[in-house]
């Protein structure tokens, strides 16, 4: 019974949209990623035209800290705003999935889950043809 349920038009719906909310997260959370790096490269940019201005390089110091604030940010980035929207995003398509009454799906943090449920709609996206779009 769980099979043509899954093969209703409700899954087959939820499939693309699930992958354009997917791809959506992906390219915003690129974008705001390369913001960090740009700002950076701002930085660096100020630094070497003060050191010209002055005529002197960047001191090693100076390189050090521009590169490990950075990294730290990135980190943070990475952290606080990638992990936790991603994992939203986890929790929202395992809720739906559960809607529709795919077997095995339900919102889980456990690596094991994620991993089985991720075959499943693997397995389901071969059955379906990808995306589900036709």
């Amino acid at each position: 019974m769980n099979g043509i349920i899954v093969f209703n038009g409700g899954f087959l719906c939820a499939l693309p949209q699930m992958k354009d909310e997917q791809n959506d997260l992906e390219r915003k959370l690129w974008e705001e990623r390369h913001e960090i790096q740009q700002k950076y490269d701002d930085k660096v940019k100020g630094a070497l035209k003060k050191a010209e201005i002055i005529g002197s390089g960047i001191s090693p110091h100076e390189a050090e800290m521009l590169q490990r604030a950075f990294r730290d940010e990135l980190a943070k980035f990475d952290r606080e705003r990638v992990q936790v929207a991603w994992d939203g995003l986890v929790t929202k398509q395992q809720s739906r999935l559960e809607q529709l009454r795919v077997p095995a799906m339900f919102p889980s943090s456990e690596k094991a889950d994620i991993d089985r449920q991720r075959r499943i709609v693997q397995v389901l996206e071969g059955i379906v043809g990808g995306d589900g779009r036709t």
